[in-house]
């Protein structure tokens, strides 16, 4: 599973302290998410991030497909 935080941000000219801001989750938490040193926030992180980047869960986590090309969710 790949979070795509730092591309999704970066798509809507936000800051990690901007995110964090309308999030509520701390910044350095977020620039911990981005450079992949933790890769599992729990669920109410991840909501938090897709409402303040105006996104779905679903494409705010880019899950890695199986070798025959099916989603593992």
């Amino acid at each position: 599973m790949k979070i795509r935080i730092k591309e999704l941000r970066r798509k809507r000219n936000m800051t990690q302290r901007q995110l964090a801001l309308r999030s509520g989750v701390a910044k350095s938490y977020i620039n911990e998410l981005e450079k992949g040193k933790y890769n599992n926030p729990s669920a109410e992180v991840l909501c938090k991030l897709a409402k303040a980047l105006r996104c779905s869960i679903n494409e705010l986590i880019d899950c890695e497909g199986d070798e025959d090309g099916n989603k593992n969710l």
